[in-house]
């Protein structure tokens, strides 16, 4: 099911209410339409209709109104406690009605009560996915809203057969009861459900942006395609509505006893629930797989005009069947198509409304075809109630209803494609989205043909994935394209044809290997390798290998286009080709070993795709390779290793300074995760934070509960060491000095890894989105606010793990710091600076490791350095055996050490914002100069590559030119700290003033 463990509990309280809600459904629509019907009359039921469809359309109008006013919990619980002093009401009236029999007439409560009845289990229906909304969250709705769906489902079925029990050994007015008791525990359940686990969806209230009501009415009245889909949905549930009283009709004719009508209406509602429940589960995605969403409403349209035909027939006495068990069986056929398969559709037709316009237009749409459709509904019903039609007539005006609807259900099929195709092109449209597509390439191959030939490389790519995704058509589309003039088109056609399976692609690719655009060669390459990973390489007729071989083998060049080779070799390995091996090995040893970076990245892939990896040592060489794109490539390769040597290169490159490697890593660890989760989790404790961080990530999702009890435990100390880091904070704010500065913004970095780390692991537990907008309502001013994201946080994550994170959530300074200590156990007083800087040199975070020793060198306290980890990265313990002071003593202007330069960089505001680990890199390439007074250290108009930082001394920037006369014209005075040249690190334009010393200078270049 893949439930989380705590999500279990969620579920099961979600699951009951959803089943009582369900089950209240049945019980009211089958006691009220059986009570109706025996003490009014169907005759009454067209007004009825009227009625409902009427104020159910005013009361969600004020619902509208009323969300935006009141919060969504308290409404919720408002509504529920109103719904059940209706049903309470009407319970006390039947239990008095039937006391005062003959005494007094009660059809105007009858009227009061199916129409009450019929409101009330539709805003409960209504109102029961608006929790689910809030409970389910986005990245787990698909997950959970499925299990919900059989919760209500089965409470259908459960309220339709209860009431068919019940009926026969019970009065209407105590079935009825049975509803009232089922919403009180609802209630009850409702209250848990929502404090703990309910979350206003992101995006809602004041700032969500969306189109006005006049913009959608515009947009709605301008759109043929919505137009047609209102009113097809419209005349769908007139039908509905028609056939439903023709059903009542009947069964008031053949059930005289209001007990036997209730119980059949019971075996009617859990008979549809069955049929739904099969419906959903097992026909609905095969009918949309086979029609086509376009096609869906058109034949509901066909369906209701044949079975328009057979009622008629029957009530005309032309078709001998008992017309209890027609109605019976058609009905229950009107109930699941209105329901299980036209309610869906409509929702894949609505994905095409653009998201500025959905939810407006679904409101004015979905209103109006309630509304007018319900009004419709019952003005046709009224044609026989008041003895205008006959049962066979109705029926008949329904089947030439039918039959219109069956045109313009044509007519929406054939919008449904033009604005899906407009979409497609638009870029509108989720290409993942299967029945969509296969919509786009049904019928005709100019559409995909046209979005290969279209100008925009965006509509072309979304063609090519596409085409990829329907093979037959890529072939029809594709291979008339591969000659095309235009070498764009002829890449993207063969890029289309990678996804065909077919043998004669292969050959058909051969002479495009020497196409004059590189960029066509290089498809058809793919092309070729793919088709074999498709068809089998080792299936290939003998013939057509022999074929590929000798148009592959001859190209296998070395020195020419990296990409293009490694696509050879692939193809030459796939097919054993033996006269090629020792070529090939030569040719993969040279791409590894080459020094250009594309090809050390397309021998590093090609090895990956091979399953190579491990036989290649240079590939775990490349992992400490000077540039990223390389190291990425090398991660990736070793990611797929799913060893627990490659787990070791990979938590390794978690602590890459470029955030591609560092991503590269994590996605290798999540793979690695279900079967190396132990050997990763027990690295948790001793690595640095910022790997700390990535294997939290990766591990987040693990189904083992060692793993995940560990993960937990994990981070807790981590967030309590956090805490500590806070108050060692706290304490170094009353130094002035630049290196206690330095560690106090290293402490706060690693607060801010951890954080993250934790609300990404509280995210895993619940969800991304929802965690991060709780996190930001930590801060809220609103009275209750803050409390309310806790208790929310506690319960859809953890609440040991939360406890320790709240002071590192909120803004307020003295908070953070109390909470920090009273989480921590370091109290203010408990503790000294050498206790700080020893907690410090003993992290696990070489950075931390680096500013604490640099502060306690600079603040005297050097008897702490004896504390240093032993573990400590070499470059750690040589900055600290510099710390001598007689190497740090005045005598004449000795050169700066690193971390002076780090200190200074730090001071200077171009570097201000820049973490210790980025700084150290810089302070690596930075050079020292020094300058007599009158040097021109810049030249106007000159190309440069270094920019420059004042360590002492004076600096003027003069701007020559016609103008400013032969001295130019003072623009700046730079002095300690300043920043100049910095733009020529950026682009290769020309120096835009000359820089010149005013005095003996000491200044850092930094070259590009």
């Amino acid at each position: 099911m893949n439930l989380r463990r705590n999500e279990v509990s969620r579920l099961c309280l979600a699951a009951l209410v959803f089943f009582l809600v369900a089950v209240d459904d049945g019980i009211v629509k089958s006691v009220s339409s059986g009570v109706f019907n025996i003490r009014v009359g169907p005759d009454r039921l067209p007004e009825m209709y009227g009625w409902i469809a009427i104020l159910f359309a005013l009361t969600m109008v004020t619902l509208s109104w009323m969300t935006t006013r009141m919060p969504r919990q308290r409404l919720v619980f408002s509504l529920f406690a109103v719904l059940a002093m209706f049903l309470g009401l009407n319970t006390l009236i039947l239990w008095w009605v039937q006391a005062a029999a003959g005494q007094a007439s009660f059809e105007g409560f009858y009227s009061f009560l199916f129409i009450s009845s019929e409101l009330v289990r539709n805003i409960a229906g209504f109102q029961v996915w608006i929790v689910a909304g809030g409970i389910c969250y986005t990245s787990r709705a698909k997950v959970l809203f499925p299990l919900l769906v059989a919760s209500t489902t089965l409470g259908d079925i459960g309220g339709g057969f209860l009431v068919r029990v019940l009926s026969g050994v019970l009065d209407s007015w105590q079935v009825y009861g049975v509803a009232v008791i089922n919403t009180a525990i609802t209630i009850g359940l409702l209250r848990p459900l929502m404090r703990r686990y309910f979350v206003t969806p992101a995006g809602e209230g004041e700032d969500a942006v969306g189109a006005s009501l006049s913009e959608n009415l515009r947009y709605f009245a301008g759109s043929s395609y919505l137009r047609l889909l209102f009113v097809l949905s419209l005349v769908l549930f007139a039908l509905y509505t028609a056939i439903h009283y023709g059903f009542n009709v009947v069964a008031r004719t053949h059930y005289p006893d209001e007990g036997d009508i209730t119980s059949f209406f019971g075996l009617f509602f859990g008979l549809a629930g069955v049929a739904t429940l099969v419906t959903t589960t097992l026909l609905l995605r095969l009918l949309l797989r086979s029609l086509g969403a376009g096609n869906v409403y058109l034949w509901v349209c066909a369906v209701h005009a044949a079975v328009a035909v057979l009622l008629a027939a029957v009530f005309g006495g032309n078709l001998s069947l008992p017309p209890v068990t027609v109605i019976l069986i058609v009905n229950l056929l009107n109930y699941v198509l209105l329901d299980a398969v036209i309610a869906p559709t409509y929702q894949v037709l609505m994905k095409l409304v653009p998201h500025r316009n959905s939810d407006g237009t679904r409101m004015i749409m979905e209103g109006g075809f309630i509304l007018v459709g319900g009004l419709l509904g019952a003005a046709i019903t009224l044609l026989h109630a008041q003895g205008v039609l006959t049962l066979s007539q109705l029926f008949t005006v329904l089947f030439g209803i039918g039959l219109l609807m069956v045109v313009i259900g044509w007519r929406l099929r054939q919008r449904y494609r033009e604005v899906l195709v407009e979409a497609v092109r638009e870029q509108n449209v989720d290409v993942a989205d299967e029945e969509a597509m296969r919509e786009v390439v049904s019928g005709s191959a100019d559409v995909p043909r046209g979005l290969l030939l279209h100008s925009s490389d965006g509509v072309r790519e979304m063609g090519i994935e596409i085409l990829r995704h329907n093979p037959q058509v890529a072939v029809e589309v594709g291979l008339p394209l591969v000659d095309h003039e235009n070498s764009r088109i002829r890449a993207a056609a063969w890029q289309a044809l990678a996804g065909c399976s077919e043998a004669s692609i292969l050959l058909q690719a051969l002479p495009a290997l020497d196409d004059e655009d590189d960029e066509v060669s290089l498809s058809a390459a793919r092309a070729i390798a793919r088709t074999m990973e498709l068809a089998g390489a080792q299936i290939l007729p003998d013939a057509v290998r022999e074929q590929v071989i000798a148009g592959v083998g001859p190209r296998l060049l070395p020195g020419a286009d990296a990409e293009l080779q490694a696509e050879f070799l692939y193809v030459l390995d796939s097919l054993q080709d033996d006269g090629s091996l020792a070529a090939r090995q030569k040719q993969v040893d040279a791409l590894l070993n080459s020094e250009a970076v594309a090809e050390i990245c397309a021998g590093i892939d090609l090895v990956h795709r091979l399953g190579q990896v491990a036989d290649h040592v240079r590939v775990f060489d490349h992992l400490d390779h000077s540039h990223p794109a390389v190291r990425e490539a090398a991660v990736r390769a070793v990611g797929g290793l799913n060893s627990q040597q490659g787990c070791v290169a990979l938590v390794a490159a978690l602590a890459d300074p470029d955030p591609d490697v560092v991503e590269a890593a994590v996605f290798g660890l999540e793979a690695a995760a279900p079967h190396h989760g132990l050997f990763l989790v027990e690295g948790l404790s001793s690595v640095p934070t910022k790997q700390w961080d990535g294997l939290v990530r990766s591990l987040a999702q693990s189904q083992d509960e060692t793993v995940g009890s560990t993960l937990l435990d994990e981070c807790q100390s981590r967030l309590v060491e956090a805490n500590r880091y806070v108050t060692i904070g706290a304490m170094l704010q009353g130094h002035g000095e630049s290196a206690a500065a330095l560690l106090q913004d290293q402490l706060e970095l690693e607060c801010r890894t951890v954080r993250d780390g934790a609300i990404s692991l509280l995210g895993q537990l619940g969800d991304v989105d929802v965690v991060s907008d709780l996190v930001e309502q930590m801060n809220d001013e609103r009275p209750g606010a803050r409390d309310n994201a806790i208790e929310l946080l506690e319960n859809i994550g953890n609440r040991a793990l939360l406890q320790p994170l709240l002071p590192l959530l909120t803004d307020d300074d003295e908070e953070r710091h109390a909470e920090a200590a009273r989480v921590s156990g370091w109290e203010p007083g408990s503790f000294d600076l050498d206790d700080a800087l020893q907690c410090v040199l003993q992290s696990p975070d070489p950075w931390m490791q680096l500013a604490g020793a640099w502060t306690a060198h600079i603040l005297d306290h050097r008897r702490s350095l004896s504390r240093l980890r032993p573990d400590a990265p070499d470059f750690v313990k040589e900055i600290t055996n510099t710390m001598e002071p007689t190497q740090t003593q005045e005598g004449g202007e000795q050169p700066l050490t690193n971390m002076e330069k780090i200190t200074f960089l730090k001071e200077s505001p171009f570097f201000a914002a820049l973490p210790l680990e980025e700084l150290y890199h810089i302070a690596l390439s930075v050079e020292e100069e020094s300058v007599h007074e009158g040097t021109t250290v810049i030249e106007q108009g000159t190309l440069g590559d270094k920019m420059y930082i004042v360590v002492a001394g004076q600096l003027e920037v003069r701007r020559f030119g016609d103008s400013a006369g032969d001295e130019g014209l003072r623009v700046a005075e730079l002095g300690d700290k300043q920043v100049v040249g910095e733009m020529s690190l950026l682009d290769d334009e020309p120096r835009s003033a000359s820089v010149i010393s005013l005095s003996e200078c000491r200044l850092l270049s930094l070259q590009r």
